[in-house]
């Protein structure tokens, strides 16, 4: 068993599925530090990879960098442009491969946290998706079963946001409001987050923060 190209059409429609709920969640987290836009951008962002008929694609590789230039023409904001890379990053991890074992998705996670860490001239520790995708990828290292893949993947969203809320923000334009920061969840790893738990099948594991 593998990640292939029909996995992660299934992943790209349940993470669009949930993006139908998610949206005004993310929009009004946002608004509180910045412009308040995350949800709608995320939602149009995820909808364009989600039409991208990557079955056509000759294999996982060529499958990545399809939905990373279809998504260049929905967004170019920060967080939609990290986002695009991470798919790029994604596409060249998995070159003429037909599928990516299990087992290599925390390498590649790795991959996709240093180059938007490079590209974003970010640093870990700032409150910031980054931080989520670190602990997503500490939480599969070693994993090749996907049960327990996504068993650790869930509990590490849910652990990074609860270390990170108490924490200000120290970048992007929520850095601006570092004290209003202390006591919410970034928008951007409250996404990956709701994102991971939609696509692993967990529907939301904090039911009163939604």
């Amino acid at each position: 068993m593998a990640i292939t190209q029909q996995s992660l059409q299934t992943a790209l429609t349940r993470a669009n599925t949930r993006m139908q709920t998610l949206g005004d969640t993310l929009n009004a987290a946002d608004a509180k530090l910045g412009d308040g836009d995350t949800g709608t951008m995320l939602s149009r962002l995820i909808g364009t990879f989600a039409a991208v008929d990557i079955a056509e694609t000759p294999d996982l590789g060529a499958a990545f960098i399809a939905l990373a230039k279809a998504g260049t023409s929905a967004t170019g904001s920060s967080l939609g442009t990290l986002i695009i890379g991470a798919m790029m990053t994604s596409g060249k991890f998995c070159a003429n491969q037909q599928a990516l074992d299990w087992g290599q998705l925390a390498p590649m996670l790795r991959t996709i946290r240093d180059g938007a860490m490079a590209r974003g001239k970010a640093e870990l520790g700032a409150k910031t998706i980054i931080d989520a995708l670190d602990a997503l990828a500490i939480s599969l290292d070693g994993l090749s079963d996907p049960a327990e893949m996504a068993t650790a993947a869930n509990a590490a969203m849910e652990d990074v946001l609860n270390t990170f809320r108490n924490r200000p923000c120290t970048m992007g334009r929520a850095r601006m409001f570092a004290e209003k920061s202390i006591g919410l969840d970034d928008p951007g790893m409250l996404a990956l987050a709701e994102l991971v738990w939609a696509v692993t099948g967990v529907h939301s594991a904090s039911p009163g923060r939604t």
